[in-house]
Formats: C-alpha cells, structure tokens, sequence
C-alpha cells in the first residue's frame, strides 16, 4: 500500500477494510448470497480497497484524488448493476440494455487496473491480448484463426454470464480463498506466528545449522496457511534471516532458505493454502485423498532442504542458537500462547473431517482463534490490547484481499475467452504434436508454461489458470488426473523462486540486504529437489501412495538416498569436506537412485564406491602427509 492516507479518509478506508471482512466471515459462517450477489459485493469491495490505496504511481501519497474517487465510483455503480439484476442477468441472457455494455466494458476495464496495481502488468496485459484475440481472431494466421466476435457479444458475456467476471474462480475468491487469507492474517496479527518460530527454535534451535532448521520448519507450518509465498518470506522472515546472518549464515544464503522453505510451505498438507480443497472439487475426490497424494512429495521436499542447510553448516563449522535465545517449554506449551492457535488448528480439521464446507470450517476456526485468543487473559489491560489486534487483524485481513481478487476476475476473464474462441483445445493439440506424443516432452512444455503463469501470482490463482490452460494434454496422454494437476500445481508454486520474477526471493531480498539475483541462484539449488519431485509422481505413482506397501517403501527409501547424496554433491561436504570428484560422483549417484531399476541402483552405488574410496584415499594423504616428520619438525 503506497498512499497512506490521514485524518477522515483514513477511518473511512479503515472502516471498509474491517467491512471486506467481516463480509467475507459472516456470509463464510452464516450463508453465502446468491452466487452473482455474492461475487460483485467481493469484487466491489476489493477495487474500492485498491484504489483508494493503492496509486498507480510509485509514490507516497496521503490523499485519494479525484481520479481515483471517479474509478471507486463506477466500481460501485457497475457491480451494484449485477448485484440488483442478477435475475435478469441469470434468466435473460440476451436481455443486454446499453447501460449493462457501458458498466460491463468499465468493470473489465477497472479489474485489469487493479491488477496492475497491485501485481504488475503481467496479468492484465495477457487479459488485453485475450479481448484483443477474442475480437480479432479472424486476423490471427494458422490453426489458432477463429471467425472472431463483436465486442458486444464478448462484453456480454464476460459480466452478463456465468463466465468472465462473475466465473467459477471469483467464485472460490469469493468463498474459500477469501477466509482462509483472513484466517492467515488473524494467525500473524494475533501473535501465532511468533508461537510457530518459539516452536521451530525449541526442536531444531540446539544443533549446528539449527537457525536455518527454524526457517524451514517455521515456514512450513506458516505457509501451509498463509497463502503467499512474499507474505510468509515477511511473517517468518524477520526473525529467521537475521539470526542466519548473526550466526554466520551468509545474507544470499540466508535469504533463499527463507524464500525456498516459504514457497514450499504450499504443498505442504493439510492445508496447501486452500489448494488441496480446489484440486479436490476439480477432481471431484475427496480431500483428504488429495493430502495423501501431496504428503509424501511435500516431506521429500523439505528433507532435501533440511539437508542442505545442515550440511552447509557442518561445511562452514556454525554454531546452534545460544541456549539463552531457546524459549523455555513452560513458555510455549501454555494456554494464552497455544491454546487459541492449537484449538482453532483442530477444529478447522474436525470440521472438515465431519463433512462440512471447508469455507465454514476456516470461519469456525477464525472466530474460535478471536475468542480464545481475547479470553486466555483476563486482566483488563491485556483483553483490551488484544482486541485491539483483533481490530487490526479484520483491516489486515480486507487489505490482505485485494491481492488476489482482481487476479483472479482477470484469470476468469483469460479463461472464459479461451473457452469461448476454443483456443484451449487447440493450445492442448500444439502441445501435443510438438513434443511428438512424448509424455516427457509434453511434461517440459508444460513445466515451462505453468512457471510462466505462475510467476508473481497467488498460488491459487495460478494453478487454476495453468491447470485449465496446460492440464488437458496431460490427461489426454494418460496421467492419472491428480497427477496432472499436482504436476501443475508444483510448478505455479515455484515459480516463486524461479528467475526472472522470483517474487519471494525478491522479498527475502529487502530482509536479507542482498541482490535478490544471487538469492536466487542459491535459491534454485536449495529447491532442486522442487524441480524433480513432479516428474517422479508422474512415471512413479508410489509417490503419490498409489502402490503397494513395499514399492511405496522402496520408493521413498531410494528417493532419500537420492536428497542425501545430491545435497552432498551440491554442498560439497558428507561427514567431512568433499572434494570435485567425489562431489560430482555422489551428485550422480543420487540423481540415479531417483531411477528404481537394477542397473540404474548398482550404476549408483559403484559411483558413491568411487567416490568414497577417493575421499578415503584424500584423507589418508593428508593424514600421513601431517604425520610426516618434515612436516612434525615444522
């Protein structure tokens, strides 16, 4: 937020924001309005938010102009349209008066505005190109030409109908996405973030490499519910790169383990940022079967980067946390401090385990979080500082919003005109016939684009884009559909540490005071594993717990082998310093072992026999060569 406003304009915005959600809690808990009513008041809501603080110039400002009230205005008057002629809208499709166009080619407008300021052009510039194609498909040549559409028609339907604007995924903004983010952002303000980092210092906080054990543990409970990558680098990260970076961490290596263990926090059950709840209705399975598909990818995941951050320790000799800085157990294990997170943790699971809408468990767990979190201290002056929080909490949480919600209209818009000009099946058959049929092929081409999609947006909005765009091909070549959609899923979530965006190492950049281009590339290393993960669950299904017991076992056994020796490899230390050609064996030897055939297995264990005998060998000359006479005489 770059205009910070003062006096009466700011208790209004205040007000509005603590309004966003509260909406969003009550309808959450209490019954969601009609599906169109329900998205124009979210939708409304959010671009009042962004244009009143959000400037469309990089500069400070401490009051909303005239410009930006006239935006507010026809924001309201064109959403208010939908939400009082829904009806019409919904039975009377073709019932279109000129002042619906006017409103509906003004709202596509003030969406891919909003977007823009708050995310970049990235998002509404595709939006353009998707009108500009819709319209003019006549123009474009070869078998991606359409006959075309009058602009009528396309604003018609993209603020008249089902599609567009008012789609399936403003929807989930609307519902699920909105008080989850909320819920993240009562976790943060009510001092629940602090309790993850007390915990994470207490399990890993005692041995050499342990603030970077925090980083990756802290983040990964935050993330699982936080919903952004750039939001948890900012909750966790305060804490954990500063104490990386004093005890001897180096700033670009401190920053990445932030920026890599808070992308991964995302795949990471129960929660997955709401992810596994969207896979699960797109899939029409139940969500639990989604977390048990994710579990097995997600922990290999951050053992990889436990390794590497250990490893790098014992390489570079760095201390624990100072047993002085390890908060005691009585200090975190007592009711004010976990009992509102841990109960409000539980009842979201019981909820949802019970059969309920996981909107109406995350409500149940937001308010039971407020009440616990007012009453676990009863004196007077505590209740009132908490509700304080409480307050600054719901204007956080209306803020938090805005992030997600003109992304998500711009992606319903993409979507429904790639649904509308049949680009989609067309897109879904170029993929196909450039990789020649080859899964492989097809697996890259896909990598590439769900990167591209996903670079510097909301993981959510990200993997339904991808997913819609580049999932078919998949499928049609035979994956098993959650296969397919975790696959896209991963990497819409790493393009949060993937060059050129990057988005969260360049949050953990302005923490770390480091180039977030050199964060990256440690970044990039660290996260391997990230890169990998996806097309071993496609060709190895025992990843995804859809085997036998024992080739479930063999698999994960063989895949730890692997993150143990590639994080060797890439460290360049196992139980002592390795040197290149041990280094460059053990990496080889661990890729292998992802390959769970005879030759590929013996192949690897004659490598780590080579590399292992010439680290022993190493070690013997130095050791004679310090045990040397001439040397002892020195």
């Amino acid at each position: 937020m770059n205009r910070e406003l003062q006096g009466w304009w700011a208790r209004v915005m205040r007000f509005i924001a603590i309004a966003f959600t509260s909406f969003q809690l009550y309808t959450a808990g209490f019954g969601y309005l009609p599906d169109m009513q329900q998205r124009a008041v979210h939708v409304a809501l959010s671009l009042i938010v962004t244009f009143a603080l959000v400037s469309p110039r990089k500069r400070v400002e401490k009051k909303i102009p005239v410009f930006d009230l006239i935006l507010i205005s026809w924001a309201v008057i064109s959403c208010a349209n939908a939400f009082l002629k829904y009806e019409v809208f919904l039975f009377e499709f073709g019932a279109t008066t000129p002042q619906d166009l006017f409103l509906g080619a003004c709202l596509i407008i003030l969406v891919m505005e909003a977007g823009r300021r708050t995310t970049g052009w990235a998002f509404p510039l595709l939006t353009l190109g998707a009108l500009i194609y819709a319209v003019y498909g006549s123009y474009v040549p070869g078998m991606f030409s359409h006959a075309g559409f009058k602009p009528v028609f396309v604003i018609r339907n993209l603020y008249q109908s089902w599609q567009g604007i008012w789609g399936s995924l403003t929807g989930i903004s609307a519902t699920l996405l909105a008080v989850f983010i909320i819920y993240g952002a009562f976790i943060l303000e009510t001092g629940a973030g602090n309790t993850f980092m007390q915990i994470a210092n207490k399990i890993a906080g005692g041995v050499r490499g342990g603030p970077a054990l925090i980083a990756v543990i802290a983040s990964s409970l935050f993330g699982t519910i936080s919903g952004s990558a750039a939001a948890n680098v900012a909750g966790t990260g305060n804490f954990t790169i500063p104490l990386m970076k004093r005890l001897g961490y180096r700033p670009e290596f401190a920053g990445a383990v932030e920026a890599v263990a808070s992308s991964g926090g995302q795949i990471m059950p129960p929660v997955m940022v709401a992810g596994a709840f969207i896979m699960a209705e797109f899939l029409g399975i139940s969500y639990f079967k989604v977390c048990l598909a994710a579990a097995v990818p997600a922990c290999l995941y951050y053992l990889f980067v436990a390794i590497m951050v250990r490893l790098e320790a014992l390489r570079l000799n760095l201390p624990a946390v100072p047993k002085s800085e390890i908060v005691p157990t009585r200090e975190i294990l007592n009711f004010p401090k976990l009992g509102p997170l841990g109960i409000s943790i539980a009842l979201l699971f019981v909820y949802i385990v019970q059969g309920y809408d996981a909107g109406y468990a995350a409500f149940i767990a937001c308010v039971s979080l407020i009440v616990l979190y007012l009453f676990s201290d009863l004196s007077l002056t505590h209740m009132k500082q908490r509700l304080v929080r409480i307050i600054a909490a719901f204007e956080k949480g209306g803020l938090a919003l805005i992030q997600i919600v003109s992304l998500c209209v711009c992606a319903n818009i993409v979507i429904a005109l790639i649904n509308q000009t049949g680009s989609g099946v067309k897109f879904s058959e170029l993929i196909l016939s450039g990789a020649g049929g080859s899964l492989f092929l097809t697996l890259i081409l896909t990598a590439i684009l769900a990167l591209i999609l996903g670079m510097g947006v909301p993981t959510a909005t990200a993997y339904i884009l991808a997913v819609t765009v580049v999932g078919p091909p998949l499928i049609k070549l035979g994956l098993m559909p959650i296969a397919a959609h975790l696959f896209v899923f991963y990497f819409a979530i790493i393009s949060a540490i993937t060059p050129p965006v990057c988005i969260a190492s360049y949050a953990a950049s302005a923490i770390a005071k480091a180039s977030y281009i050199n964060i990256s590339k440690i970044a990039l290393r660290l996260g391997l594993l990230a890169y990998i993960l996806p097309f071993l669950f496609v060709y190895y299904p025992a990843f995804l717990l859809k085997d036998s017991l024992s080739a479930i076992f063999f698999h994960i056994v063989l895949a730890i082998a692997a993150a143990l020796f590639i994080g060797s490899g890439i460290v360049g230390y196992l139980t002592a310093k390795v040197t290149l050609l041990p280094r460059i064996m053990f990496f080889l030897a661990g890729a292998l072992f992802f390959i769970p055939t005879k030759q590929y297995i013996l192949t690897a264990l004659g490598l780590l026999a080579i590399g292992f005998l010439f680290q022993w060998f190493k070690y013997k000359s130095k050791t004679s060569e310090e045990l040397s006479p001439a040397k002892q005489s020195e």
